[in-house]
């Protein structure tokens, strides 16, 4: 009963909704533009360039494994607390915004320690993880702003807002380690990070938030209000699933892209094979986001956009696992990215179409997004027990293809599994 005597109270923070303007939604979706920036940097180059530079070959894998284990378990529990947090906070700039400041200020420091860590893998890995933290509780605030703000004729296009930032992220969050030193790239990447933050807080328009009431409650009953069950809602629990797989998929490709093109294809340096397939990636997600959400929002059929991003994407993940051919795999990059464009184009959509109602949206949303923070620690988890053994068996690029076939199981259900969604079309 706590929570909804908690959602009576609190609905007066329930304003209607308007419509949004082109630049309203650039402002809401650019701090999602900077953080994707950071963190396809350092996922992708940044961390396994520097964890190959710290610990060497042999046990660069099962390092990046526990970096990104440990730094998802963070983000895991910090997101749903976090979002019911600023579902409470009662300040003149609204609910969401001061988490944001805080958390990108704290992001920042964390980039920093990384960038000065020369060989201390105890000093990288705390920084690393300092970033994941900060990160997330400013995320968990950030990520309730489109239930907050956006109506519900508008979510498609919002989605596909997000989806396009997080797609055009990627060619610069590629470019930038590419381009600039170890430190110069941590500096380069906060600056972004500010930028970002500068343009949401100031660009979005929350109500002051200091009139709210807020329900003094137990921590027990704080604990309680963080769940969301099962048996009432359903179909959140049926969109979390199948995202967790979805993410399952992309993390194990996007954490251990550098190491396949390493180890299993010969490349030397495949830093810049890593940008090419990058940039093909962006250009089929960018043909396929914003058009994709603005069908969702006109025929309402997100389940079927799903199912199909995520057969594309998991047909690029099994031709890894039989091909060779450097054409094919830059023109399986291609394939991929229209897949992912068509499901980011609808992800948050989904999400926010099957919330529990209520005021709760920032705890409701951290809970959701727990999903991608689970699927970094299985992705980082799965395939550490598949290529550890495996590695001792068969020669380690040969390991990465049966990582990559794991890869396609997961697309394959994450797919399937949507149209257990009963609620949406």
């Amino acid at each position: 009963m706590a929570l909804e005597r908690a959602a009576h109270v609190m609905q007066n923070t329930q304003d209607t909704k308007q419509h949004l303007s082109i630049m309203q939604n650039l402002a809401l979706s650019f701090y999602w533009l900077a953080s994707n920036i950071q963190w396809t940097a350092l996922i992708i180059i940044v961390v396994p360039r520097a964890v190959l530079y710290i610990v060497g070959r042999n046990a660069s894998t099962s390092v990046l494994s526990a970096l990104v284990v440990g730094g998802s378990l963070i983000a895991t529990f910090v997101q749903p607390w976090a979002g019911w947090v600023s579902d409470r906070v009662r300040h003149a700039w609204g609910r969401r915004r001061p988490y944001i400041m805080w958390g990108t200020f704290g992001n920042v420091l964390g980039l920093l320690i990384m960038g000065y860590s020369g060989r201390s893998l105890i000093l990288f890995a705390a920084g690393y993880l300092m970033v994941q933290f900060f990160s997330n509780l400013a995320q968990a605030a950030y990520q309730a702003l489109i239930p907050d703000l956006v109506s519900e004729d508008q979510r498609g296009l919002a989605s596909g807002w997000m989806g396009f930032m997080t797609q055009f992220a990627i060619i610069f969050g590629a470019l930038a380690p590419n381009y600039f030193g170890d430190k110069t790239v941590f500096w380069i990447l906060s600056a972004i990070l500010v930028l970002g933050w500068a343009i949401t807080q100031f660009g979005v328009h929350e109500h002051d938030s200091r009139s709210l009431t807020v329900p003094v409650v137990t921590v027990a009953q704080g604990l309680r209000q963080l769940w969301i069950s099962p048996r009432s809602f359903p179909d959140f629990w049926w969109v979390f699933t199948t995202r967790l797989m979805v993410m399952l998929g992309f993390a194990t490709l996007e954490n251990y892209l550098f190491y396949y093109l390493k180890f299993t294809v010969g490349l030397k340096s495949p830093e810049a094979t890593v940008f090419r397939i990058l940039v093909l990636l962006t250009l089929g997600s960018l043909i396929s986001v914003l058009i994709a959400g603005w069908i969702s929002d006109r025929v309402h059929k997100r389940k079927i956009l799903v199912f199909t991003g995520g057969l594309l994407m998991g047909a690029t993940a099994l031709t890894f696992v039989f091909t060779d051919s450097m054409f094919l795999i830059l023109a399986m990059g291609l394939v991929f990215g229209i897949g992912y464009g068509i499901y980011l184009s609808t992800d948050w959509a989904l999400a926010v179409d099957v919330l529990p109602p209520g005021p709760s949206q920032g705890r409701s949303m951290g809970l959701w997004q727990a999903s991608f923070n689970l699927g970094q620690v299985g992705a980082g988890f799965i395939a550490g027990l598949v290529i550890a053994p495996l590695s001792h068996l068969v020669p380690l690029g040969e390991a990465y293809r049966l990582l990559f076939l794991v890869t396609f199981i997961y697309f394959a259900l994450g797919s399937v599994l949507i149209f257990r969604v009963r609620q949406t079309a």
